[in-house]
């Protein structure tokens, strides 16, 4: 009995998803803009768009977690407009912070901030997305990298 009730309950749940929820394409990234080190992929799923952790395409010149959110967030915005979506669509974002020794080994949430409300919540784009800051390792491959940045944009209908 319980078998066949959770048998029928995935059933229902394949039947209730849209068809093009079952789409799913690999983004290339934008012509004349090369992946940063460390953004592994950018993936459609029907109408939502998903990228993986993203970092500052330029870390040699952005030795800083303000100047880095900025360098992230124009690449994510790039990356965005090639997919013919901007950062209004942008429903969840997800910022990890690497520890600063400028601020004694401790993440730099006020510049991140300071960075950040360059693009959310501003005149030109009020929307300001779902988001999550925590503190975490950042990869050892990221020589210098302060924060990296991953996302959920929705294209709407």
């Amino acid at each position: 009995m319980l078998i066949r009730l959770f048998g029928t309950a995935a059933v229902l749940l394949l039947m209730a998803r849209p068809a093009d929820a079952q789409f799913r394409r690999e983004v290339p990234p934008p012509p004349g803009l090369r992946l940063p080190a460390g953004t592994s992929a950018a993936v459609w799923l029907g109408n939502t768009l998903y990228v993986s952790g993203s970092l500052d395409p330029d870390l040699k010149r952005h030795h800083d977690t303000e100047s880095q959110t900025v360098g992230v967030l124009t690449f994510l915005k790039r990356l965005l407009e090639s997919e013919q979506l901007t950062l209004g669509d942008v429903a969840m974002v997800r910022v990890y912070l690497g520890a600063d020794s400028a601020k004694g080994g401790t993440m730099d949430f006020d510049g991140m901030m300071a960075g950040y409300t360059q693009f959310f919540g501003t005149k030109d784009q009020p929307n300001k997305p779902a988001r999550t800051t925590v503190q975490v390792v950042l990869p050892a491959g990221a020589h210098g990298a302060l924060v990296e940045i991953d996302l959920i944009a929705v294209r709407q209908d």
